[in-house]
């Protein structure tokens, strides 16, 4: 019984660190395809209607 504790142990770790792993990934995949607009200079057909953005 001890060893198949053992086992289970073992892999359940392993799990864990490979959701971990997966997340942080997706995560990293997430914020790199994120369009983030501040700071950025877009050019505007009215000028009257364009707002600076910091």
């Amino acid at each position: 019984m001890d060893i198949l504790a053992r086992r289970l142990t073992i892999i359940t770790l392993l799990m864990a660190i490979f959701a971990i792993m997966l997340a942080a990934a997706v995560e990293t995949d997430y914020r790199r395809n994120a369009h983030n607009s501040n700071g950025k200079l877009v050019a505007c057909s009215a000028p009257q209607m364009c707002r600076a953005s910091i």
